[in-house]
């Protein structure tokens, strides 16, 4: 059986898709510790049963204006399609595949980021220690 744990996520506490799909963030910096953060981009991972979704971005991009405050965007400004890029959609079952599929993924090479606001203009700068 496929557990993200074992494979560096952890999961997000208080933090669910809908119909209660958990949510797994990839551990590869010290402040990836479980809590959500709506401006960090990063390698998620939602499960639901054997089905998995891995994407690098944004763990909910609707949530994104609530957390970062004044900037001054275009009206059609997508964050969903400007930050998320979807990696794997499909059946993980065991571990054995999970190894393959996620080595493929390469999730290591690309360390986390997050979005702020300066002087109202969008920032994207990797995450401090």
């Amino acid at each position: 059986m496929f557990d993200p744990d074992a494979f560096n996520f952890v999961a997000l506490a208080n933090f669910q898709l809908p119909g209660g799909v958990a949510v797994y963030e990839y551990a590869n910096h010290p402040r990836v510790d479980g809590k959500p953060d709506f401006l960090r981009i990063n390698a998620y991972l939602s499960m639901d049963g054997a089905f998995v979704t891995v994407w690098r971005g944004l763990v909910e991009p609707l949530l994104v204006d609530a957390h970062l405050g004044f900037v001054n965007l275009p009206a059609d400004f997508d964050f969903h399609g400007t930050y998320t890029e979807e990696l794997f959609r499909g059946w993980i079952e065991t571990a054995e595949a999970a190894r393959h599929i996620l080595a493929a993924l390469h999730l290591d090479e690309v360390p986390p980021q997050v979005l702020s606001s300066a002087d109202g203009e969008l920032r994207c700068d990797p995450i401090g220690s």
